[in-house]
């Protein structure tokens, strides 16, 4: 197995199976294998996250735990333990890391990553949350479920604030919802989210109006958008993958795409999968598509043409699939995290709130950084006074200034509307 090299982006993957690794590392360029992480078991759909830049998140397939590595190690972190309060079915993270999201049935748990306590148990949703996302800069996140509903939450109000409420509710789904997925633009980007019911409904997040609904022929399993927000790439249960112009998009608000009999349709279809589309992703350059499937398949696109220029195998069917930065710790000798891991609580302790929380830096001591008087100087009681008296004069000095600069405009000013009047 070749080592992680100094590519830009890198492919992440994991399976149902988990029979050799549990996720693994492959660089996109050709397809071969960097890394892998392992453990005895295989993770759930779409669970695979990136902690920040440091550490490396998967949701056990059967058993109530998240599975964490080290970006540049195989093998888990030994010394803690992220034990849930049930099987998980779906799971997130803010992009600092700073939290960990998870849903277990319909109740969402948030974890603060960096003591481990529990901060907020959700349970407004009616059946089996299926999916979770958050916003690029961490601000808000979403939740959808079995129930066809969507729920925007802020996480500022939900860590501070008793009464936990969503600031939007979309019920626009009748059937359940397979994915989410938000645009660029922190607490007014868009939400993208696709169901069973055939549709991709598009939603401001500013004002919370459904800004477009898309109507297929087939249950939609899959959704992603480039960094322009420019093409809507959509993934189904038949395997096909539909890429939308967003730059065009439709006057009305609900559109149907329409698909003829021969295969082709008003938007351009990638086909190669055989059986549901269950990841989607798009490098950081807008040129290759990624996608995973229950067919046991991970395509790499070519998007100008349409074309697969390569296929990465795996033993069962696919559970996550997304590109990653190439970050130092993937190939560091000796991992330099950006934040702390602790072992999850399983119960709240709101009230405990005089824990200790640990402060990681790069390049300084954090004793320093918590040192205020390494931020003023040090002097006395008389030095301070007699500063003071110091900035006094300069600005009585400044004042003095600009009033005379006022009176000489003034004077220059009115001299030469006389002038004027009398040479007219």
């Amino acid at each position: 197995m070749s080592q992680i090299t100094d590519a830009k982006e890198v492919i992440l993957t994991s399976d149902a199976l988990g029979e050799n690794w549990s996720a693994a590392v492959w660089d996109p360029r050709n397809g071969s294998q960097l890394s892998v992480f392992k453990t005895t078991a295989a993770l759930g759909h779409r669970t695979l996250h990136l902690l920040s830049d440091s550490y490396l998140l998967g949701a056990d397939v059967a058993a109530p735990r998240i599975h964490i590595w080290p970006l540049n190690n195989p093998s888990p972190l030994s010394n803690v333990r992220l034990i849930t309060p049930g099987k998980i079915n779906a799971l997130t993270c803010t992009p600092s890391g700073s939290y960990i999201i998870a849903a277990v049935g319909e109740k969402i748990f948030i974890w603060q990553t960096c003591n481990g306590r529990l901060l907020a148990n959700l349970s407004k949703h009616y059946q089996t949350v299926t999916c979770l996302a958050t916003t690029k800069d961490g601000s808000l996140f979403a939740s959808a479920g079995e129930d066809g509903l969507v729920f925007v939450w802020s996480l500022y109000s939900i860590l501070n604030e008793e009464e936990h409420r969503a600031i939007h509710n979309f019920s626009n789904h009748s059937l359940p919802v397979r994915d989410l997925f938000f645009g660029y633009g922190g607490i007014r980007a868009r939400l993208y989210t696709i169901s069973l019911d055939r549709t991709t409904n598009i939603y401001e997040l500013g004002t919370g109006a459904l800004l477009l609904s898309l109507v297929f022929d087939v249950p939609l399993t899959a959704v992603t958008v480039n960094i322009r927000e420019s093409e809507l790439f959509v993934g189904s249960t038949t395997g096909d993958i539909f890429q939308c112009n967003l730059h065009e998009p439709p006057r009305g608000v609900e559109h149907h795409v329409k698909i003829s009999s021969n295969g082709e349709n008003e938007d351009a279809v990638f086909r190669a999968h055989k059986s549901d589309v269950t990841a989607l992703s798009v490098s950081v350059d807008c040129r290759t598509l990624l996608s995973a499937s229950t067919d046991k398949s991970v395509h790499v696109w070519d998007i100008a043409s349409r074309q697969v220029l390569r296929t990465i195998e795996h033993k069962g069917p696919v559970t996550a699939a997304f590109f990653a930065k190439g970050f130092e710790n993937f190939r560091a000798f000796t991992l330099k995290p950006r934040l702390e891991v602790r072992s999850l609580q399983r119960t709240s302790d709101i009230d405990g709130r005089e824990s200790l929380v640990e402060i990681i830096s790069r390049g300084r001591n954090s004793t320093d950084i918590l040192d205020f008087e390494s931020y003023v100087e040090s002097e006395t009681g008389s030095q301070r006074s007699q500063k003071i008296s110091n900035k006094e004069d300069d600005m009585r000095e400044e004042i003095d200034r600009l009033k005379k600069i006022n009176t000489a405009l003034y004077q220059y000013s009115v001299t030469r509307v006389i002038n004027k009047i009398k040479n007219t």
